[in-house]
């Protein structure tokens, strides 16, 4: 099993920690792969992101990415891109930036661009964030088609461009919430169109992939709690998506490339350091190691990712979601620890880094 971290501000966008410090310390917490998100809207211009029509010539802007993979492959740690919104106004169904009917044919030829720039240099990708929850992917009713529609498009945009990268299909939030969030596996089985009992209820076409994604949250408690609902997928019921995953392969609907059962990759996992979600220090120090424990012992789980490393600063945008394993002034969380000692202590049954990984340049 790999370890992942993902923590943009840090490692792409460079907003307010030294990233090779970060880098250094992913090094000794074991991370062999960090996650990168390539926002669609935000690789353009503000004036063409917010454009009404589209622009006659596209100008994507790939360097932030480019200097983050560089960074990390100088590191020997590899990284994967997550394809994701928001998408820019005049590929979307309200005409605003956002991930409101965002158009799936734009999105493929988005997601062309970002693969041929990128090939050899990224060697696994994954599509849309959390579409089964609201703000991501909107409006909630439709959003399994429109997700079938944008994973289909960008899949086949990347294996055209790179053969040889692999596709992640889900990046699903854990349990449904009324209003926020459809439950992962009903809105899995919609997407593959079939029913509660895995019978096909609409005529689409069968999807690949390479593995699935998915962020196994629950904040409240020990990842080994059981989250009721048998729809949900939390660290303690994976077992659910699991099940799901294997009944939805023999159907033929969704099916791993080169055959067999789809691996999990828990793109997204940690506990809140501070705000009213925040348990106490002793417990989320253990409950992180548990969870990382959970998932080693899992043999489907190849990839366990914590978010974040970097505590988000008060007037960060992003401060409302701090689950960091540091302040920007490196006073550490007992989740730090937790998660070196976790390395430490199993590195043996577990990828590590490497030296210094060799990339070719950018393609044009």
């Amino acid at each position: 099993m790999e370890i992942g971290l993902w923590d943009d501000p840090v490692f792409r966008d460079q907003s307010y920690f030294n990233r090779d410090k970060g880098l250094t310390q992913a090094r000794s917490l074991g991370v062999t792969r960090l996650r990168v998100v390539a926002n669609w809207g935000f690789t353009l211009t503000r004036a063409q992101q917010n454009a009404k029509k589209k622009p006659a010539t596209l100008n994507y802007n790939f360097a932030a990415l480019d200097s983050a993979i560089d960074a990390a492959a100088a590191r020997g740690i590899r990284t994967y891109v997550s394809v994701q919104g928001p998408a820019p106004a005049w590929a979307t169904g309200n005409k605003r930036l956002g991930n409101y009917k965002p158009n799936q044919k734009e999105f493929g030829v988005f997601t062309a661009a970002l693969a041929h720039h990128m090939k050899g240099r990224v060697d696994r990708y994954s599509i849309w964030n959390e579409p089964n929850w609201k703000t991501w992917l909107a409006p909630m009713s439709s959003a399994p088609a429109q997700y079938r529609g944008l994973y289909t498009r960008g899949y086949a945009a990347i294996k055209k461009n790179d053969p040889k990268a692999k596709v992640l299909i889900g990046e699903t939030a854990p349990y449904a919430q009324k209003g926020r969030a459809v439950a992962p596996i009903a809105f899995l089985r919609s997407v593959a169109c079939v029913n509660k009992k895995y019978k096909r209820v609409h005529k689409c076409a069968a999807l690949k992939a390479d593995g699935y994604a998915h962020h196994p949250y629950y904040f409240q408690q020990a990842p080994n709690f059981k989250y009721p609902g048998a729809d949900n997928a939390t660290m303690g019921t994976l077992s659910h998506l699991t099940r799901a995953l294997d009944r939805l392969s023999r159907t033929g609907q969704i099916r791993r490339n080169g055959g067999g059962k789809l691996g999990l990759y828990l793109t997204e996992f940690g506990y809140f350091s501070s705000g009213h979600r925040a348990l106490s220090k002793s417990k989320r120090g253990k409950y992180l190691a548990q969870g990382f424990k959970m998932a080693l012992a899992n043999g489907r789980v190849k990839s366990q990712l914590q978010y974040e490393l970097v505590q988000p600063p008060k007037k960060s945008s992003f401060a409302f979601f701090d689950l960091g394993l540091e302040s920007v002034k490196g006073k550490r969380q007992p989740q730090y620890n937790a998660l070196a000692g976790f390395f430490k202590k199993y590195k043996s049954r577990l990828k590590r880094p490497g030296g210094p990984i060799s990339l070719p340049p950018p393609s044009p």
